[in-house]
């Protein structure tokens, strides 16, 4: 599927509908080939101010997951400083302790809920609009701290009223691979609109 068939795909009226697809269940994934990153990034805002035409009544949320992971932190107090303060100042001496730390707090209960508060304020903010998609970029940044398999499994329960589009840049087949590189994890159920 070329970015043009995505966007498409996701002008089509049936599809934007949450409750269709395989399986009834509303996560999907684009993937592309890693050495595209930066002409990815002007597509999706491209595709996002295109299916917003007034016309459409269609709003698209865009979510850099590494740049909320970092807003997270920086919101999430740890004594008097914040979780994103307290690494930078224990990175240099405390390597693998900071390392296991941002490991836990990427699915940490609290940052799958700050991301689901901050979907749901979008949704109510864009009124009258219909938001159709939540898209979802940046994982190859925030890797290894934040899995793609893993994050889908655990944010699963909070997808409700839109359809999720996340963007890979990697492969898969029996197993995620980052940049067509890295073995990630083991495939989750998201319906891919594409193979790499």
């Amino acid at each position: 599927m070329t970015i043009t068939q995505l966007y498409n795909q996701l002008a089509d009226k049936d599809f934007q509908d949450y409750q269709t697809g395989d399986l009834f269940f509303p996560a999907y994934m684009y993937m592309y080939d890693a050495s595209k990153e930066y002409e990815i990034e002007n597509e999706i805002l491209d595709i996002k101010n295109r299916l917003h035409r007034p016309n459409n009544y269609l709003d698209v949320m865009v979510i850099d997951i590494f740049e909320e992971f970092l807003n997270f932190l920086k919101e999430t107090k740890f004594g008097k400083d914040n979780k994103y303060d307290f690494y930078l100042l224990h990175e240099k001496n405390k390597p693998d302790a900071v390392d296991k730390a941002l490991k836990q707090d990427a699915y940490d209960v609290r940052f799958l809920t700050f991301l689901d508060q901050k979907i749901k304020s979008h949704l109510e903010q864009a009124k009258p609009y219909e938001v159709a998609y939540v898209f979802v970029k940046g994982f190859g940044t925030t890797f290894p701290y934040l899995r793609t398999s893993r994050f889908f499994n655990n944010f699963e329960q909070y997808i409700k009223g839109y359809k999720l589009i996340m963007f890979y840049p990697g492969k898969a087949k029996n197993y995620y691979s980052l940049f067509g590189l890295l073995k990630d994890e083991n495939l989750y159920r998201a319906i891919k609109l594409i193979n790499a």
